[in-house]
């Protein structure tokens, strides 16, 4: 069994000032003259950079009969990419070439955006640059490559929705909390959509997208912003920018009723509770002030629970002995947020009265 329940807007109010927001300060935002952004975080404490190109589209952006379209073409971007100024890049070459100068990579697909990132030693980041600009001038869209990548995305159809009931019951709260119907796939889709998509698919779904004007590149640590910026010219400034879709969003006050759902499950062997609230959203017309509010809470709940040790971690599992784990989050969904609270009780424990009592204690320590 799982407990699902939902509360009203504004059920937390979290404030902090960290350290950390300083790094906010120092960020320097440049635009190239086609539309895309480009985020500098300087910081010299180890000869490193993160850098991620984000793209603004994700699960929220497909159409129906295509859901799970913008994660299959996360996958297919590191299946090759037709040339561009004079380079192009073999299945696999992407990864490789990262692997081979020690970077880590990865890529992942929400349900508003779609980032490709890299953790590298700073002199390598115009690799990473240069490779990302074929990434976006095309894709190998390869029929057998695609069939290939279908395999693969099942795979963590199976794993992460059709065999695990927790996502799935995450996932219908979150949606009844913003109570609109484009909130009900998920990101990775459903396999009769991603499993019927076609090579001309991907291919006008990435040339919609995949723009200049819809895309931002972040980086973060040991370069200085202006070379960052001279990079970014050569490799991207090429690119005209183009006609992007219009994103439509669901209304994030549409009014709902707050509510309790128990769901049954073959797969759940034992009882768990989740309770989450909407939250005052942050949107850039709310200023700087808003975002910093709102990352410095992501901090502080971060504080709060991770780890054995952590103030709500040990009351929970150490001092009451109640539960066997148990989480609070804030999830951060463009103007969407919410928060999670969940609790895995011990046995013979009613979930829900664990789950009670973990927000008693949030709300006395957040006073």
């Amino acid at each position: 069994m799982l407990a699902l329940s939902g509360a009203v807007s504004g059920a937390f109010t979290l404030f902090a000032s960290t350290p950390a927001l300083a790094l906010y300060e120092q960020a320097r935002w440049f635009t190239l003259h086609n539309g895309m952004d480009v985020i500098v975080i300087e910081n010299h404490r180890a000869p490193a950079v993160h850098a991620r190109v984000v793209y603004k589209v994700g699960a929220l952006d497909e159409q129906p009969g295509q859901y799970g379209i913008a994660h299959v073409l996360e996958h297919m971007m590191f299946r090759g990419s037709p040339a561009y100024k004079g380079r192009a890049l073999a299945p696999g070459e992407y990864d490789s070439e990262l692997g081979r100068i020690g970077a880590t990579d990865n890529a992942s697909t929400s349900a508003n955006v779609t980032s490709y990132y890299a953790l590298m030693g700073s002199e390598h980041l115009e690799l990473f640059i240069e490779m990302n600009a074929i990434l976006m001038n095309g894709l190998n869209a390869d029929s057998e490559q695609l069939e290939n990548e279908k395999g693969v995305v099942q795979q963590e159809f199976r794993q992460r929705w059709e065999n695990n009931p927790t996502a799935r019951a995450t996932h219908e709260l979150r949606a009844a909390l913003r109570g609109a119907s484009a909130y009900d796939h998920p990101v990775i889709g459903f396999e009769e959509d991603f499993q019927g998509l076609t090579s001309q698919d991907l291919l006008d779904f990435h040339a919609a997208w995949y723009q200049p004007n819809n895309a931002v590149l972040i980086v973060s640590g040991d370069v200085l912003p202006e070379d960052v910026l001279v990079m970014a010219e050569k490799h991207f400034g090429d690119f005209p920018a183009g006609d992007v879709p219009a994103r439509l969003r669901p209304d994030a006050e549409r009014p709902f009723e707050p509510g309790f759902e128990t769901v049954t499950d073959a797969l759940i062997t034992k009882a768990s509770a989740r309770r989450a609230w909407r939250l005052p959203e942050v949107v850039p017309e709310k200023g700087p002030e808003a975002f910093r509010t709102c990352y410095a809470a992501r901090l502080l709940t971060s504080m709060l629970t991770s780890g054995l040790d952590a103030p709500f971690t040990r009351y929970l599992q150490t001092e009451r002995q109640i539960a066997l784990s148990a989480g609070f989050s804030l999830v951060l969904d463009e103007g969407q947020d919410w928060a999670l609270l969940n609790v895995d009780p011990v046995e013979g424990i009613d979930a829900v009265e664990v789950l009670d009592e973990a927000e008693v204690f949030l709300r006395n320590w957040l006073a």
